[in-house]
């Protein structure tokens, strides 16, 4: 059958070429966001400084939270003593040390990185091993080869799991996506042939036969297709690390790779989604009673089988579940890691309903339909429920297109709008001063005498872990640590004291947020055990406890306590409000006066920090646009590629049509209308996909069930369905009906 299958498919090209291209362009995608994987599992970083060192020597910034099984990464560079380079000197097997200050901000005495040089005829692994036992319990650990330059960029190791999770979300996506496009094509190409195996069956093919000719035709297709993938999906890959590396994602320096592992994926996906799609289509082919074979050719038959009935209800089971979990449990920005995949959920799972969805929809539409269309509407209309299940194959790419489309760019715009809100109610300064070689006690003193100015405040941010008491509420991301100055953070900090002073806050000491209090058992006078993001662990006194809103997770320590350990070393932000009253742009033109004579000094107005933190984000979230572009894209040609091989299946039909009087334009016409049906139910449908994830995603995230960001996007994503199933259907028909209709109705389907 083999033989048969690769002769079906000799003579057959136009047939299989739509199912071939989604198969292409399936596994170049999963390829890809495979290759972003991998490229943060290895965050190879090229050393650049230390490249001359075999081995490098740099503090650990890994960090096991306390009583719990998660592993953070230390926020700030965690630095080495200088006596290390003297103990790493006299290892064996090595022939010299060097310590390196890779850092504005390393303190005098203290090293970034050691490198150490092998002796000649020396193993690195056998080096590495010596001075991993001499390191014994100081909390530092070695790299060799590509890792070296993770030292280099501390950033990186930070980065890593923010790409596995980006792309591991959008590979998965990305999976779902390509399988679906590739079943969606096998059973519409099988379907198109049905005429073809009922003769087969009707001169005594077996069904066994029958299935091995559809899967062999099916494998053919998955080893070529994946073949030729590899190259556009090395290509792609690298196109959306770069633009993970021009968002931030990323930072420069991590090398980009993409082995072997992603492409394995990539063909067990394409080759499931190809067995899958071809046992699922030629069933009922196969299952067919020779006599009854070619009289059921050409009838419509059963739409919908039990399995995918009952993977429609998985899928859209699945969605609903996550929509509950979105309102109930997630909050903050982790509440798109369940929206998003949700999506793709009610999309696929309404795709595969679409043979019922497909004639409810269609009954409701045909009315306006044909009332303002007349002959040629009513035409469209019994074709569409006639053929409810060639209807539906079409119908199911402009759902997984709209709704994809859709849902994936107002959860990323509502997003948006939420983090926007987040800053600015927790944001009560009305300008910041930038000095970036550090701001000097005397600068904020003189800043406070400023007509106008009611509050100034040094201004550093960190991260860190309460490790005495215990404290169950923090987790792999501890603790946001600001540094403030005492007699400015009352009136440039979001919150309201309950007890205790702000002021007190000098030296070793900490204000809490009160449930955080309240849940580490502490007061005023207390004291907690606070390992600081450069791994150095302070005891803090609490001077104050304060009210803030829910999500304002962050504890308050003086500025200059918390600057000694990050890896800048100082602070380099000023806050300044303004007194009641007080005119906004006069104050920024005398604070601009007043740090006219500092080097580099730069003052920001409200305004324009609220711009710029809307900058940010926004590039953070060109990186989430070009991997959703990408996979619109590929629903966009899988729905190009459906209607045109639709649209080209269908030459006998016109070329009858036109025998029996109609003329090209009354087809044409008559087809245009289908379009717009097809586009209107996979419009409704896809709409409601999306619908089904926004609003629980908005309630949970914003407190309305609207989502944000502009109707325009909706505008254009319906609009985009319309022309392009509209031009998918009409341009081919076009062309099948260049031919005299006598040769056309004369050919085989």
């Amino acid at each position: 059958m083999i033989t048969l299958a690769l002769r079906s498919m000799r003579f057959r090209v136009g047939a299989f070429t739509a199912a071939f291209v989604t198969m292409v362009l399936g596994a170049a995608i999963v390829m890809a966001c495979g290759g972003l994987m991998e490229t943060g599992i290895r965050t190879a970083v090229p050393p650049q400084r230390l490249a001359d060192a075999d081995v490098v020597v740099a503090g650990d910034q890994r960090y096991q939270v306390p009583d719990s099984d998660e592993t953070a990464v230390l926020a700030e560079r965690v630095r080495l003593d200088a006596d290390l380079v003297d103990v790493l000197a006299g290892v064996a097997g090595v022939a010299g040390v060097e310590g390196h200050v890779l850092d504005d901000g390393t303190p005098a005495g203290a090293f970034d990185a050691v490198g150490v040089a092998a002796d000649d005829g020396t193993d690195v692994a056998t080096v590495r091993a010596h001075v991993d036992e001499a390191l014994g319990e100081r909390a530092a650990t070695t790299y060799v080869g590509d890792d070296r330059g993770r030292v280099e960029v501390p950033s990186a190791e930070a980065s890593q799991e923010e790409l596995i999770s980006l792309a591991g979300v959008f590979g998965g996506w990305a999976v779902i996506a390509s399988m679906f496009g590739v079943a969606s094509m096998l059973a519409l190409s099988v379907q198109q042939r049905r005429r073809e195996l009922a003769l087969l069956r009707a001169v005594g093919a077996t069904p066994g036969q029958l299935r091995r000719m559809v899967l062999g035709e099916a494998l053919i297709l998955a080893v070529v297709a994946t073949a030729l993938a590899w190259f556009p999906g090395t290509l792609l890959g690298e196109f959306l690390f770069e633009r993970m590396v021009d968002a931030g994602v990323v930072p420069e320096g991590v090398a980009f790779r993409q082995g072997w592992i992603p492409t394995v994926v990539a063909v067990g996906a394409a080759v499931f989604a190809a067995v899958g799609g071809a046992l699922a289509a030629g069933r009922r082919a196969a299952g067919t009673r020779p006599v009854e074979a070619l009289a059921q050719a050409s009838l419509e038959g059963r739409a919908m089988g039990t399995s995918r009935a009952l993977f429609g209800a998985l899928f859209l089971a699945g969605g609903l579940a996550l929509g509950i979990v979105t309102v109930t449990v997630m909050s903050g920005p982790l509440t798109s890691s369940t929206a998003g995949p949700a999506v793709f959920l009610w999309a696929v799972g309404l795709a595969l309903l679409g043979p019922v969805l497909t004639r409810m929809l269609t009954a409701v539409l045909q009315w306006p339909v044909r009332a303002l269309s007349g002959l040629s509407g009513h035409l469209a209309v019994l074709n569409a429920r006639g053929r409810v299940a060639r209807t539906a194959a079409v119908v199911a790419p402009v759902i997984l297109l709209t709704g994809v489309a859709t849902g994936t760019l107002y959860l990323q715009t509502t997003e948006e709008r939420a983090a926007r809100d987040e800053f600015v109610e927790g944001f009560v300064a009305d300008a910041v001063v930038t000095v970036p070689d550090g701001a000097d006690p005397g600068l904020v003193g003189r800043l406070r005498e400023v007509p106008g100015v009611a509050a100034a405040s040094e201004h550093v941010r960190s991260t860190a872990f309460v490790e005495e008491p215990h404290d169950p509420a923090q987790g792999e991301d501890g603790w946001t640590v600001q540094g403030v100055s005492a007699a400015g953070a009352a009136g440039t900090t979001p919150v309201s004291v309950s007890a205790g002073a702000l002021t007190d806050l000098r030296g070793d000491t900490v204000a809490l947020e009160d449930e955080h209090a309240r849940g580490l058992e502490v007061g005023v006078g207390d004291s907690v055990t606070v390992r600081l993001g450069d791994n150095a662990t302070r005891e803090l006194r609490v001077a104050a406890v304060f009210a803030a809103d829910e999500d304002y997770d962050t504890m308050l320590v003086p500025a200059r306590t918390l600057a000694r350990h990050t890896t800048d070393g100082r602070a380099e932000e000023i806050l300044v409000a303004a007194g009641p009253g007080a005119d906004g742009e006069r104050m920024v033109t005398k604070l601009d006066a007043l740090t006219g004579d500092v080097p580099g000094a730069r003052v920001s107005d409200r305004d324009a920090l609220f711009d710029a933190h809307a900058e940010q984000q926004h590039t953070m979230a060109f990186a989430n646009y070009t991997l959703v572009a990408m996979i619109v894209a590929y629903a966009a040609i899988s729905m190009v590629n459906t209607l045109v091989s639709s649209a080209g299946a269908r030459r006998r039909e016109f070329g009858l049509q036109r025998l029996t009087g109609a003329t090209r334009a009354q087809v044409l016409r008559m087809l245009g209308l289908e379009g717009v049906l097809v586009a209107g139910v996979g419009v409704v449908l896809g709409t409601v996909a999306a619908a089904a994830t926004l609003v629980p995603f908005s309630v949970a995230r914003t407190g309305s069930a609207a989502p944000s960001g502009p109707v325009l996007i909706y505008v254009t994503v319906v609009a985009a369905a319309f022309v392009l199933t509209l031009a998918a259907t009409l341009l081919p028909a076009w062309r099948a009906m260049r031919g005299r209709p006598a040769e056309a109705a004369a050919a085989a389907d």
